[in-house]
C-alpha cells in the first residue's frame, strides 16, 4: 500500500513538475512577443480603438485621432461613471468619436470593436493598449475581425524600458498575471474550435 501511494505521489510530482517546465518556457516565450514600440506610425487607418485601463493609453488615442491617423476612434470600455463623455465633447470630431460602455473585459473589447467596425465599413484598424497587453488583445481582435488588418499600437509601461525590467516586481507580476490570462485565452478558443467542429459534422450527418 505504501509502495502505490508512494509511485502516485511520484507520478503527481512528474506531472506537475513537466506542467511547470512547459509553463515557464511558455512564459519565456510569451516575453519576446511584447512588443517595445509600435512597428507603423505612419499609415493612416480607418479607425482607431483603444481598450482602455490607463490615462496613457487614451492620451495616446486622441493624440493619433487628432492628428487624423483615423478617421473615426471607439473608446472601449468606458466607466459609465467616468467624466470622459463630457471630455470628448469639447473635442471638434466628437461626431467621429464613440464611446463603448459595454465592454467588461478583453474579450468584450473585442466583440465591442467588432460591432463598431462593421457599422463603419472599417477595414484598417489601429489598435491602442498597453504592450503587455497587446498580444491577448490581438488574439481576441483578430478572432472576430479577420477580414480587417490591424496596427498594433503597443503604450509601453516606463518600467518595461529596463533592459532588465524582469527585475520590477510589479512589472513582473502583470507580466505573469498576462501570459496566464493569455493561456486561458488560448485554451478557451481550442476548445470553442473543436466544439464547433464536431456540430458542424453532427449538421452535416443529420442533413444526410
Amino acid at each position: 500500500m505504501v509502495t502505490r501511494f508512494f509511485l502516485y505521489g511520484v507520478r503527481v510530482l512528474a506531472v506537475v513538475g513537466i506542467g511547470g517546465f512547459f509553463w515557464f518556457v511558455g512564459l519565456i516565450l510569451f516575453t519576446r512577443i511584447i512588443p517595445s514600440a509600435p512597428l507603423d506610425t505612419s499609415t493612416t487607418t480607418d479607425g482607431i480603438v483603444v481598450f482602455t485601463g490607463g490615462k496613457t493609453r487614451l492620451k495616446v488615442a486622441l493624440e493619433l485621432f487628432q492628428q487624423n491617423k483615423g478617421q473615426y476612434l471607439l473608446i472601449s470600455g468606458v466607466n459609465p461613471d467616468s467624466t470622459l463623455p463630457q471630455v470628448i465633447e469639447k473635442l471638434p470630431s466628437s461626431s467621429r468619436i464613440t464611446l463603448g460602455f459595454d465592454a467588461l473585459n478583453t474579450v468584450g473589447n473585442a466583440q465591442e470593436t467588432a460591432a463598431w467596425a462593421h457599422a463603419h465599413h472599417i477595414k484598417t484598424l489601429r489598435l491602442i493598449t498597453s504592450n503587455y497587453h497587446m498580444p491577448r488583445s490581438l488574439f481576441e481582435l483578430q478572432e472576430v475581425l479577420p477580414e480587417v488588418e490591424i496596427f498594433p499600437h503597443p503604450v509601453v509601461r516606463e518600467s518595461f524600458l529596463n533592459p532588465k525590467w524582469w527585475f520590477d516586481s510589479e512589472t513582473l507580476r502583470l507580466v505573469v498575471q498576462e501570459y496566464n490570462k493569455f493561456l486561458f485565452a488560448f485554451i478557451r478558443r481550442f476548445f470553442e474550435n473543436v466544439h464547433g467542429i464536431f456540430k458542424g459534422k453532427e449538421a452535416q450527418n443529420g442533413m444526410a
